[in-house]
Order: C-alpha cells, then sequence, then structure tokens
C-alpha cells in the first residue's frame, strides 16, 4: 500500500499542477490550440516547470514526512505541511489566472515568452479578442434572392447587452448588441448628431449567413 500511495503522490505532483494551469489560463484567454493533443503538450510542459519550480518543497515534505516514516504510522504531521500541499495546488492555479489574463490583455511579455507573437488560429479570434473591443460592424448576409445589408454597435447597448463572438474551437457566430438603420447600399441611415440611429434591436447570425463583414473601430 505505500509503494501505491507514492506512486499515486508521484502521478498527482508530476500531472495535476499543469492541468490546473491550463484550466485556469484557459478560463482567461480562451480555448485557443484546445485539441487533446494541444492541451496534453501545454499540461505536461507545464507540469515539467512547476515540478522544477516546487522541488525543493517536494524533497522537505519527503525529508521530513516519508523518511521517518510518519504517514505510514499514521502520526500527526506538522501544521506547515497542509499548508504545503495547499501550495502545491494553488502556485499553478494563480499563476495560470494571471498569465492567461495577460495573455488575453495581449502583454508583450507573454507573446515574447509563452504564447508566441501570432497565438490566435483565425483572423476571426484575433479580432473578436482584443480587450475591450468597441466599434460598428457591418454585415452582408447570404440570400436565395438578393444581399442584405444589417450592421450596428458592436459593444454595449443601452439596455446592458454586449456584444459577443464565439470562439475558437467554438462554430463561430456573433451577437450585435444594437442593430442600426441602413440603406440598400450598406450605409448606416445618421440621426441629427451625426452618429447611426439604434434601432434597440439585436442580431444573433451564424458566421455562414455571412458573405463580407467590415469593421471599424471606435
Amino acid at each position: 500500500m505505500p509503494a501505491t500511495l507514492q506512486a499515486l503522490l508521484i502521478a498527482a505532483f508530476a500531472v495535476l499542477p499543469g492541468a490546473l494551469y491550463t484550466w485556469t489560463f484557459e478560463q482567461q484567454a480562451g480555448r485557443w490550440g484546445a485539441t487533446a493533443t494541444d492541451r496534453i503538450q501545454r499540461f505536461l510542459g507545464a507540469s515539467a516547470i512547476f515540478l522544477v519550480v516546487e522541488l525543493p518543497l517536494l524533497y522537505e515534505l519527503y525529508r521530513v514526512l516519508v523518511v521517518p516514516r510518519l504517514i505510514q504510522q499514521g502520526k500527526p504531521l506538522p501544521w506547515w505541511s497542509w499548508l504545503a500541499a495547499v501550495g502545491l495546488i494553488a502556485i499553478p492555479i494563480i499563476a495560470g489566472r494571471l498569465i492567461g489574463l495577460a495573455a488575453y490583455r495581449r502583454k508583450r511579455w507573454v507573446a515574447a515568452v509563452l504564447t508566441g507573437p501570432s497565438p490566435a488560429p483565425r483572423a476571426w479570434d484575433d479580432l473578436f479578442a482584443t480587450p475591450k473591443l468597441t466599434g460598428w460592424i457591418i454585415l452582408r448576409l447570404k440570400n436565395d434572392d438578393e444581399n442584405k445589408w444589417v450592421g450596428g454597435l458592436w459593444g454595449e447597448s443601452v439596455t446592458g447587452l454586449k456584444s459577443y463572438a464565439a470562439g475558437y474551437p467554438e462554430t463561430q457566430d456573433l451577437l450585435i448588441a444594437d442593430l442600426a438603420e441602413m440603406d440598400d447600399n450598406g450605409f448606416f441611415l445618421v440621426g441629427e448628431d451625426g452618429a447611426p440611429s439604434l434601432t434597440g434591436v439585436s442580431l444573433l447570425v451564424r458566421w455562414d449567413e455571412v458573405a463580407y463583414a467590415k469593421f471599424t473601430p471606435g
């Protein structure tokens, strides 16, 4: 039984940190390159890094708890050993969250060290994953009879609804928070203030229904 327990702990310490890091990283940065093979490579690489960083602590736990056979004999463990166990879990979670948030915000150091200069798998993801992206979007929809223009606000509407684009690897679709009035040539109809006239209506559209898209930030 002790040998089995030791093997289980070694396997957990070898794999679990990378899995926790990958999980929290993808919560912040998205699941780019999230195929099974990519995910395995990612969390194994992260586990190797965390194992090197945590190796002194693991050795101290081994020296204090395993060598004197405290666990095998069922003796009370030092109070700090419980904090060490929490730290082994907390460090990958905190690191994954902070690095994932930095990747989402496109910090230069993350691109230089971890993700590379072009982490987005599609131009779609590179655009719509831009933090706090706002602007105006125009779509020309496919239709059996004629092409129809729709467009509106990309951001947050007065009702609090926010525009959204599905990210990789999900099926591409768009939610435009607030549609604007448009003419037959694909131009916004503006009001007296010179801004597009919003309708208060939202639109959900699949990307395969779109023939042409134009995005103007601002």
